[in-house]
């Protein structure tokens, strides 16, 4: 039996280096927000040369949709693991298939998603809620979101019907994205320590959202 390929030398070099640029425009943008710091800032916090960068990223914009999904990832890492957890048994056929999109359902309830949020919103620079970049980049992250879900259910219930998934997790994320700007046009002043009165606030918004995925407007 042959050995294991070693591991490429080059790759985790890469690896390494792409982490330590986003970590770099995370700590840059929440200090400074997204328009306060440059491309060669981030280089020399990260410990890299400018010319790496634009080996990893095409600009400022793509590393800030990078620091929004690592914030993002972070908060559905236990998003996946509840999904995993509640379609571990599903029944064969569409009914599986309805099992994993309520599956899913149930586990957005789970997820500390108000902290990413005020996180990002901070990452972003606090923007106005008319503003159409960080509304793109914030859709993108989501966007990435979606892409890790949909291959966990596809995992889990290989029968679930594609238009139907797509329509649910694209009503999700759009949803997300939507209460997400209406939250914090009501809370304009948070911080990554959400108090309570902020948290219940957004609870009861995904709880209404959760309602109409389910039921649609005649429920």
């Amino acid at each position: 039996m042959l050995p294991p390929p070693a591991p490429d030398g080059r790759s985790a070099v890469r690896e390494e280096h792409g982490r330590a640029l986003v970590d770099a425009a995370r700590a840059l943008a929440s200090e400074r927000g997204a328009r306060g710091f440059t491309i060669d800032q981030v280089a020399a916090l990260a410990g890299v040369s400018r010319r790496t960068v634009f080996n990893h990223f095409g600009g400022i914009e793509q590393l800030l949709v990078a620091v929004c999904d690592q914030v993002l990832a972070e908060a559905t890492a236990d998003l996946l693991a509840a999904v995993g957890r509640l379609t571990g048994d599903l029944p064969t056929g569409p009914a599986g298939g309805r099992a994993a999109l309520d599956a899913l359902v149930e586990a957005t309830r789970e997820v500390d998603l108000a902290t990413a949020i005020v996180t990002i919103h901070r990452v972003l620079g606090a923007p106005a809620a008319g503003d159409e970049r960080a509304a793109a980049i914030s859709r993108r992250a989501f966007e990435h979101v979606g892409g890790r879900l949909r291959g966990r259910l596809l995992d889990r219930a290989p029968h679930l019907d594609p238009l139907d998934l797509e329509l649910t997790l694209t009503l999700l994320t759009n949803g997300l994205t939507l209460l997400a700007g209406h939250w914090l046009a009501q809370h304009p002043d948070l911080t990554a320590d959400v108090p309570a009165v902020a948290r219940a606030d957004w609870d009861r918004l995904v709880d209404r959202l959760l309602h109409r995925l389910r039921v649609g407007h005649a429920g």
